[in-house]
């Protein structure tokens, strides 16, 4: 997976191929320098189908947001944002037995929006937009090493908005909403369940 940093500072561009930005000097320093701050990460990810994703999840469960909390790193460099997910179906569950249907995970997104001395600073990530709040999602989700988070497996491909019908966040590499238009949650859940027996 190669990650790129695009960043952008007041009208001057600059466009750094590296696995993190983390050469840069720290957001906080280029929002005084600048005045302003966004940096869009590009992320190539392998193609993935529906049966990879379930077959590499750690975890497949249907739930909704309320919203998330964006924080600067401890380094400066980087803006994350924890999404609170309250969990209504588990589908899939390999690493942590205690989850219950009703409880709440935390999604951890390499995004976000802060403000630094009244400056705003935004980070995104390309063909991965941000998470609705009180929207219904289906989430293949492995755990994170930072703590008891989960990261999206596989990008803007691991996320199925289940508003009206199935589709993947996805606009670019959402492969299986092309070739599935107007496919209804229990369809897509019927699917789910025959490649979970399919996996096991």
């Amino acid at each position: 997976m190669k990650r790129f940093a695009i960043a952008l500072f007041a009208l001057a561009a600059t466009t750094t191929p590296s696995a993190a930005p983390h050469d840069e000097a720290s957001i906080p320093q280029q929002l005084r320098d600048g005045g302003s701050f966004e940096r869009v990460i590009v992320t190539s990810y392998e193609p993935l189908q529906l049966a990879d994703l379930v077959g590499r999840a750690d975890l497949i469960v249907e739930a909704t947001t309320t919203g998330g909390r964006s924080f600067l790193t401890m380094d400066g460099v980087d803006i994350h944002t924890d999404y609170a997910f309250q969990v209504h179906s588990v589908y899939k569950n390999t690493r942590t037995p205690e989850l219950r249907l009703g409880d709440t995970i935390v999604v951890r997104r390499d995004s976000g929006t802060i403000a630094v001395d009244g400056r705003v600073a935004v980070t995104q990530e390309n063909d991965f937009p941000l998470f609705d709040r009180s929207e219904r999602y289906m989430l293949f989700l492995n755990k994170s090493r930072e703590g008891n988070l989960y990261v999206v497996f596989g990008g803007p491909q691991g996320a199925f908005s289940l508003r009206d019908n199935v589709k993947q966040v996805s606009t670019e590499l959402g492969d299986w909403s092309n070739r599935h238009t107007g496919v209804t949650r229990a369809a897509f859940v019927d699917e789910l369940r025959a490649l979970l027996k399919f996996s096991s």
